[in-house]
C-alpha cells in the first residue's frame, strides 16, 4: 500500500479538505506506519509547542567567574610583556642611533687611525692617573678614620647598614611584588 500523498497530509502545515481528511483518516486506521508517523509527528508539534529551558550545571556562575579572573590575569601579563618588548624595543633603537651619531662624530673629528689610537691611549692614562691620586689621596684618609673612630662605632655603623639594606629590600619586594586579591 502506497503511503503518499497521506506521509506529506501528516506534515503539511496547511489545513486538509473535508474528503482528504477523511481519507487521511480512514488510512491511518489501516496503517500501522502512518499510524506511527502520526504519533510521533504528534508527540513533535508538542515539544514544538513547549521548549523547555536549558539551565546551566550547579556552580556555572563560579567557574565562569573564576575564568574570567584566570583570563584578566593571564590578559594583563601579557600586555605587561608586550609593553616590556616595546620598551626594550624602543631603548634599543634609541640606543643604535645615538650610537651610530657618536660613530658619525668619532670619524668626522679623527682624520687619521693614529690620532684616534692616540686619543684612546690619553684617555687610558688619564683614567690610570686619576685612578692613582685617589688611591694616594684615599689611603691616608681611610687610615686616619680606622685609627680615630672606636671598634664599637665600626660595629653600629655596620649593623646599620645590614637593617637600613633589609629594610629597603624588603620594601622594594613588597612594591614590586605586591599580591593583589580581588573577589
Amino acid at each position: 500500500m502506497g503511503h503518499q500523498p497521506y506521509e506529506t497530509w501528516l506534515i503539511s502545515e496547511e489545513p486538509l479538505l473535508p474528503e482528504d481528511k477523511q481519507l487521511l483518516d480512514e488510512h491511518i486506521e489501516s496503517c500501522d506506519a502512518c499510524r506511527q508517523l502520526s504519533y510521533s509527528w504528534v508527540e513533535v508539534q508538542g515539544l514544538f509547542r513547549e521548549p523547555q529551558l536549558a539551565h546551566p550545571s550547579p556552580g556555572f556562575a563560579k567557574r565562569w567567574q573564576a575564568r574570567l579572573v584566570e583570563f584578566e590575569l593571564l590578559e594583563a601579563e601579557r600586555r605587561q610583556k608586550r609593553m616590556s618588548w616595546m620598551f626594550f624595543a624602543v631603548m634599543a633603537g634609541a640606543a643604535a642611533i645615538l650610537s651610530g651619531f657618536m660613530v658619525i662624530q668619532i670619524f668626522s673629528s679623527v682624520q687619521t687611525p693614529v690620532q684616534l689610537f692616540i686619543g684612546g691611549m690619553t684617555l687610558i692614562t688619564g683614567v690610570l692617573n686619576l685612578a692613582s691620586a685617589m688611591q694616594v689621596a684615599i689611603i691616608p684618609f681611610l687610615n686616619v678614620i680606622l685609627v680615630s673612630v672606636p671598634t664599637y662605632w665600626w660595629l653600629i655603623l655596620v649593623l646599620a647598614a645590614c637593617l637600613l639594606t633589609l629594610v629597603l629590600t624588603l620594601s622594594a619586594r613588597r612594591i614590586l611584588f605586591s599580591r593583589r586579591v580581588s573577589l
